[in-house]
């Protein structure tokens, strides 16, 4: 009984197909992000690097997530280590913490994606 109880937790607890492909998605963006440094415990990183490490951490923790949203929030806006927030700076200096960055990403690079099956615009959006 209590092997079902921790198969059945640890099941449900992992991302499914649907949203690993949300996530997946949201790394590529940040990927391609033009003059855009993210800040990791005080050393500054391209957007493919902040990818690359992203993408590690994501291996590390999928089984225990299930949304974009909590890999952004408990994984991918700060340090495991040290805690420290990551930060964004864009090309005009703005910075941004990296959770609102993330969650900004996935709702308007991401989500918006008019080839994005799982995540389709509300019927009053949608184009006629």
């Amino acid at each position: 009984m209590i092997f079902l109880t921790i198969f059945v937790t640890t099941k449900a607890l992992a991302l499914s197909p649907e949203e690993k492909m949300r996530t997946e998605a949201l790394l590529t963006e940040l990927g391609k992000q033009q003059n855009l440094t993210f800040t990791r415990n005080g050393s500054g990183h391209s957007a493919p690097e902040a990818e690359s490490h992203l993408r590690l951490k994501l291996g590390k923790t999928e089984k225990r997530l299930q949304t974009t949203e909590q890999f952004i929030d408990n994984v991918a806006s700060k340090s495991s280590i040290t805690g420290e927030e990551y930060q964004v700076t864009d090309a005009q200096g703005k910075v941004t913490s990296a959770n609102q960055y993330l969650h900004d990403l996935l709702k308007n690079n991401v989500d918006k994606k008019p080839n994005n099956p799982f995540y389709p615009l509300p019927i009053n959006e949608a184009p006629q």
